[in-house]
């Protein structure tokens, strides 16, 4: 199944985007863009971000903290107005 245009920050979304994500999707908040990357977590199993324009390593996060901290991501770029 592809990705919905946006996620909210709820655990079904979560669990949705948790399930779906693969390595290589970009993921955008408003200002900000993540990469999902080939790491998985210990906890969920589900694959680990971070910020697009920083290297690989530590300080990548899950799939559900990026949609609680940005409070809701979208699979393509957000519109400015």
């Amino acid at each position: 199944m592809p990705l919905k245009p946006h996620y909210q920050p709820t655990r079904a979304d979560a669990a949705d985007l948790t399930r779906h994500a693969q390595p290589g999707d970009r993921l955008y908040a408003i200002g900000a863009e993540f990469i999902v990357t080939d790491d998985t977590s210990a906890i969920t199993g589900g694959h680990m971000v971070r910020p697009a324009n920083t290297p690989a390593g530590p300080g990548s996060i899950t799939l559900a903290q990026l949609l609680s901290r940005c409070g809701g991501i979208f699979t393509q770029p957000p519109t400015q107005n």
